[in-house]
This record gives structure tokens, C-alpha cells and sequence, in this order.
């Protein structure tokens, strides 16, 4: 009896033994993912460091610090969205957590959520009052509140611990111009740069009261500085070559533009101002270069679709200065410059009750904004009486040219003006780019197409993807995958390789399976396997036959119904590709194809054909979620986006780390105007391993927020 309970207890300890080393080995993986993703978080891997706490918070949810430093990554991929519901989870687990309070007041700020993150510093700031972080970022927060003497108050309250913090003197300087105060502004500047003389900020501030003090001289020492600080910082050009402007040194504005596209061949603000410039120098085509280098840019410019309508003008294309000024007109209707300019391209096209009617309601504008300006105290060139008056006219003429705006500033009426990059708390960060698709760095700025993910079905050839996501599993493919039919695995993709390697394997593949059903006809799968070899190679009418023959054998077979499913969709797709190449517009058949009503009955029908097979995987498998997308797929190509939505809905609801649903998602909801929802979508897109998520949040969310 003794020996049997001590061997009782013997084998209780070893348990307990190994449950404590499970434990430990847990324990120093979590850490161990932990320090990965902080290391891969310094050296700027966003994306790849998201993936390691996301495993972290797999294991322990309970952590604040996952949550915390993803919050981080995703606030450096501008997911502001994403960060602050980050943080927000990291201050549920722990209300003291003052770092999280920080972070989410500055991803507000960022979203110009003035109140609420002036709420999240001053909660920092009940527990740490004096936590510089914090008390620097309550003051931005009280100057874009315009509560500048409050906002000073922070800084000397900080500067009395740290008489020799740059950014506190800068900061300050910032309210004190804002406030009016530009003498003191100047001296808080001034310390700045003699504190830290590569300060780029202090001689930027500098500069900028310089310039609009109209000390030209003094700023453009300003901006000479910055450019030996800052050399490859093409807005430093920019902002320098409007200074020259003024100067009347237009060789000088031109060679500093030319730099600044040199430098950065995506910088808007440098091709604007040069293509105002050439059109003053008369150097007409290459202005209008410019404005299509801008619009190819930014497609919403108006002003630069403006100022390109006028050069179209100048050089005799008035069939393409009527079809800017059209979308102008269109887009902004009282505008009265707008049919000014197109009552002239009227009347040299022949129009003439079309330009008169222009001109009209050009002159009937004007006489309405003067006599409400002079009702504002304006002058009729509409600016404030006493705000800097020219004596005479040439003075008045001169102070037009002089004019610039901010480059925010979309004011159609400054579409003449030059645009000055930097201003007080502009602070963004240079945007970088590359066409190489990499997860390193600021993915957000890489030049990514945005469309939907596409279709999913099961293929032997999965393209690699740049994050190492586990495979989407389906019984029914490991069902397929043990029965040995082939050396290779089937696996669920959106992805196949479309290599000429992985082509010229598939067609010697056909051979061998077709083959093998020569010998084994009544074989369903090996029709399945070939179908999948006829789909790599994009015969996709061979494809669907074969999935059909497999059909036939077997009518619950469902990988079969779903690849047919694909096959089709992805015909259908082809075919409309090659028919917007081939058919002009008015929908004339070239080639003895169909006529256009034929054509889009027979995509009818085919989508008809496609959600039958989808509907029928779904009976046979309630569960399968990609049967779901690709029928959501369906529904966008038909525009029933509502239902689109609900099919991902329940994808989702079937498989809550399915990324690619979240991110169609997500596009969807943008489309529909809902930019909140569908950012969150994104962001869960992206915190799951799709990376170009983030280059949609930036271009589709953040600019509608500024």
C-alpha cells in the first residue's frame, strides 16, 4: 500500500513537473514574441510586427502591452482607427496605463478629435502631472482648440523642468503666432535654434513669419539653412522657390522647383507652382504637363484641372480646355471664372449663344460676390479693407502676383496663387514610395491598385504571399488531400501563381492526369485535378467540363462546385476585360461578336450558373465560408451591394480571421459612404496580415478626414 502511494505521488509530481515547464516554455515564447515584435517595431517592420503580438494576444489576452505596442505599428501605418480601439482595450485592462492615454490623444489629434484627446492628456496628466510627453501634446491639443493661453500655459509649465526643450520653445512660439504675437513668437524661435542650430523646425518657423511679414530677404536665409540641414527634402525647394518668387528671382524659383521634382517625383505642390510658373513664361505645353502630372497625382485638384482648362485654351485645344471646364462647372457652379473662360471656348468653337449664356452668368457672379464683398467691408478684389492695401494699381497688380496659398487651401478663387508647403504645425511626415511590394516601413504610402480581393478556390499552385499566413483549412480538402491522388496539396487560395514555370508544370501535368482517367474513367477526382491544371493554364472551358464531369460522378462534391464556381466567374471576368478592349463605346460589335444586349445576356446567365453552384456548396457544407465570399463577389459584380455586405457578414460570422473578407468588406461599406465602418474593417484587414489595407485607409479614409 505504501509503495503504491508513493508511486501515486511520484507520478502526481512528474505531472506537476511538466505542467510547470509547459508553463515556463509559454511563458518565455510569449516574451520571446514579445521582444520580436518590439525589435521588428524599431526597425520600422509595421506590419510584420503586428503579426507577433497578435500572437501574444492569442495566448494572453489579459496583456495590456500586445495591445499597446500594436497600437503603435498601427498608428505608424496611419490606421488611427485601429489605434485607438487598441488603446482602448489596453486602458480596460489597465485605467493607468498613462503611454495609452498619450497615444490615443495623439491618434485623435491626428483626427482632428480636438476635445477628446485634450480629454485623454489631461486624464494622463491627473496621474503624472508632470509628464512632459503629455503636457507638450495637451498644448497642441488647446492650440488647434484656438485656446492659445491655455495652450501656453502647458509649455511653461513644461519649459520650468526643462528650460532648454526645442520643442516646448517651438510649441510656444506656434500659440504666440497664433495668439498675434509674433515679436515674442520670433525670440522663442531664435532660442530654439541656438539651442539645437540643426533644428529644421526653428528655421522653418522662422522662415514662415519671415515670409508672411514679407522680409523676403530674411526668410529666404531661413530657407537656405534648411537646405544644408536638410538636402533631399524636396519641400524645403518648394517652400524656398516660392520665397525667390517674390524676390522676382524666377530663375532661381524655377531651379529650386526643378530640384524639388528631382528630389521627389510624386511632390504635387512642386509641379503646381512650376506649371504656374511656365504658363507665365509662356512656356505653355510643358505648364500643361505640369497640371496633368498634378491631376494624375491628385485627381480631385480642381485647381490644377482649372489652370490646365486655361492652358488648353492658350494653345488653340478647345475640345480639351471645354471638357476640363466642364467637370470645373460641373463641380463647382458658382464659379464664376469657370464660364468665363468657357463662354470664350464657346464662342471659338462657333457657339455663340452657348458663349453668351456663359458670359452672362459669369458677369452676373461677379456683380453678386462684389456687392456682397463690399456689404463684408471688402475691397473688390476681395480683400479686407486695411488688411495691407496696395497705394496704386501697380502696387495692386504686384500684390496679386505675390499672393500664395496654403496647401491645403482649395479655394478655387486662388487658383492663380503659388502654394507654400510648410505652415505653423504642419508636421507631417515625408512621404516615401517604391513600387516594390514590401511589408517594411510606411506600407500606407506604397502605390497600390485598390480592388477587391479576388475570387477563392482550391488550387495546387498558391502564389507566396509577403506574410507567412497560415493556410485556410476545409475538411473537405483534407478529405481530397488523403487520398494521395498527387504529390501536391490542394490548399484554399485567392492566389494562384501565375508563373510561366508553374504553367509549363500544369500543362505536362494535363497530360499525365488525362492519362491516368484513360485508365480510370469512372475516377470523379482525377477530373477534379485536371480541371484545377486546366484552370492554371486559363482554359477555363476545359476547366468547367472536367469540374462537371466530377459533378456527374458525384453531386456532393463540393470542391468540384466550388472550383466550377471560380472557373466561371473568372470567364466571365476575361471575357468582359477583353470586350471593354475590343468594343467601343456606343457598343458597335467589331469582329462578328455578339451585339452588346446578347453579350450582357449571357452574363446573366453565367452569374445565374455561378450562384447556383455557391448556393448548392453552402447546402451541402453550411460552414464554408468561402462559398460566401465568392458569392459576395457575384453580388458586387450585379451591384447588390446591400446583399454583397450580408453574405460577408456571415463569412465572417463563420470564420473570424478570414482577412480578405474584412477587407472586401470594408471597400464595400467606403463605397457606400460608411468610412468609419469600412475603416474598421480595414484595420482588422490589415492587423490579420493584409498590408495594403493600410494604403486604402490612407488614401480613402484620412483624406476625406482632412
Amino acid at each position: 500500500m505504501n509503495r503504491r502511494f508513493r508511486l501515486r505521488r511520484l507520478a502526481m509530481s512528474l505531472v506537476a513537473c511538466l505542467v510547470s515547464m509547459c508553463w515556463a516554455s509559454a511563458q518565455v515564447n510569449t516574451n520571446r514574441m514579445m521582444q520580436i515584435g518590439r525589435n521588428a517595431l524599431y526597425f520600422e517592420d509595421y506590419v510584420l510586427s503586428i503579426q507577433y503580438f497578435n500572437r501574444v494576444i492569442n495566448v494572453k489576452p489579459y496583456m495590456p502591452e500586445p495591445y499597446f505596442f500594436r497600437a503603435v505599428a498601427k498608428f505608424y501605418l496611419d490606421d488611427l482607427r485601429g489605434c485607438e480601439s487598441d488603446c482602448d482595450v489596453v486602458l480596460g485592462i489597465n485605467p493607468f496605463y498613462i503611454d495609452a492615454y498619450n497615444l490615443r490623444g495623439i491618434s485623435r489629434l491626428r483626427q482632428r478629435k480636438n476635445d477628446e484627446a485634450r480629454a485623454d492628456f489631461e486624464q494622463g496628466l491627473s496621474y503624472e502631472p508632470d509628464n512632459v510627453n503629455l503636457l507638450m501634446n495637451n498644448g497642441i491639443a488647446y492650440i488647434n482648440l484656438k485656446e492659445y493661453d491655455k495652450a501656453i500655459e502647458q509649455y511653461d509649465h513644461l519649459l520650468k523642468y526643462d528650460k532648454k526643450s526645442v520643442h516646448a520653445l517651438l510649441y510656444r512660439g506656434i500659440a504666440l503666432v497664433e495668439r498675434g504675437d509674433t515679436t515674442e513668437a520670433m525670440d522663442e524661435f531664435r532660442k530654439a535654434a541656438k539651442i539645437n542650430r540643426y533644428s529644421p523646425d526653428a528655421f522653418t518657423y522662422m522662415g514662415m513669419v519671415y515670409y508672411q511679414q514679407k522680409n523676403y530677404a530674411e526668410a529666404l536665409k531661413c530657407f537656405d539653412r534648411l537646405a544644408e540641414i536638410r538636402p533631399l527634402d524636396a519641400n524645403v525647394y518648394v517652400n524656398r522657390a516660392i520665397t525667390k518668387y517674390n524676390m522676382d528671382d524666377l530663375r532661381g524659383c524655377a531651379a529650386d522647383l526643378d530640384e524639388a521634382v528631382r528630389l521627389d517625383s510624386k511632390n504635387i505642390m512642386a509641379y503646381q507652382n512650376r506649371g504656374i510658373l511656365r504658363a507665365e513664361a509662356g512656356d505653355l505645353n510643358r505648364s500643361a504637363d505640369d497640371f496633368s502630372k498634378v491631376l494624375a497625382l491628385d485627381p480631385s485638384d480642381d485647381i490644377a484641372l482649372f489652370n490646365r482648362a486655361m492652358i488648353y485654351l492658350r494653345l488653340g485645344e478647345t475640345v480639351k480646355a471645354l471638357e476640363d471646364l466642364n467637370i470645373i462647372i460641373a463641380k463647382h457652379p458658382e464659379f464664376g471664372p469657370a464660364y468665363q473662360q468657357r463662354a470664350v471656348v464657346k464662342r471659338q468653337m462657333g457657339d455663340n449663344k452657348g458663349a453668351e449664356l456663359d458670359y452672362m452668368t459669369a458677369m452676373n457672379f461677379e456683380h453678386e460676390r462684389i456687392k456682397r464683398g463690399l456689404a463684408n467691408g471688402e475691397r473688390a478684389d476681395g480683400e479686407q479693407e486695411g488688411e495691407g492695401a496696395p497705394s496704386d494699381a501697380k502696387q495692386s497688380a504686384e500684390g496679386a502676383k505675390k499672393k500664395s496659398r496654403g496647401k491645403n487651401d482649395r479655394d478655387m478663387k486662388k487658383y492663380d496663387r503659388m502654394v507654400v508647403v510648410a505652415d505653423f504645425g504642419d508636421n507631417d511626415d515625408k512621404l516615401g514610395g517604391g513600387s516594390e511590394e514590401t511589408i517594411r516601413g510606411r506600407v500606407q504610402d506604397r502605390d497600390i491598385a485598390v480592388d477587391l480581393e479576388p475570387i477563392f478556390e482550391l488550387t495546387f499552385f498558391a502564389a507566396d504571399t509577403v506574410l507567412p499566413n497560415a493556410r485556410y483549412f476545409k475538411q473537405s480538402v483534407e478529405s481530397f488531400n488523403s487520398l494521395g491522388l498527387t504529390d501536391m496539396k490542394l490548399v484554399v487560395s485567392n492566389r494562384g501563381e501565375a508563373s510561366d514555370m508553374a504553367t509549363a508544370r500544369a500543362y505536362k501535368l494535363i497530360g499525365e492526369t488525362t492519362a491516368r482517367i484513360e485508365d480510370s474513367p469512372s475516377d470523379g477526382q482525377l477530373y477534379l485535378v485536371r480541371g484545377i491544371f486546366e484552370g492554371i493554364v486559363l482554359n477555363y472551358n476545359a476547366a468547367i467540363a472536367d469540374f462537371g464531369a466530377c459533378i456527374l460522378k458525384d453531386p456532393s462534391d463540393v470542391n468540384a462546385l466550388l472550383n466550377r464556381a471560380a472557373a466561371r466567374y473568372k470567364m466571365v471576368e476575361t471575357i468582359r476585360g477583353m470586350e471593354a478592349e475590343m468594343h467601343p463605346v456606343d457598343g458597335d460589335v467589331m469582329g462578328g461578336g455578339l451585339p452588346a444586349n446578347v453579350r450582357n445576356e449571357v452574363t446573366v446567365l453565367d452569374y445565374d450558373l455561378i450562384m447556383q453552384d455557391l448556393e448548392r456548396v453552402v447546402e451541402l457544407e453550411p460552414g464554408n465560408e468561402f462559398a460566401y465570399y465568392d458569392m459576395s463577389l457575384v453580388c458586387c459584380q450585379r451591384k447588390q451591394m446591400e446583399k454583397a455586405l450580408s453574405l460577408l457578414d456571415t463569412a465572417i460570422g463563420l470564420n473570424g480571421q478570414f482577412a480578405e473578407a474584412y477587407f472586401n468588406r470594408g471597400i464595400i461599406k467606403i463605397y457606400l459612404g460608411q468610412e468609419a465602418e469600412g475603416a474598421a474593417d480595414l484595420s482588422k484587414s490589415g492587423e490579420l496580415g493584409m498590408f495594403k489595407a493600410y494604403n486604402v485607409i490612407k488614401r480613402y479614409v484620412r483624406q476625406k478626414e482632412e
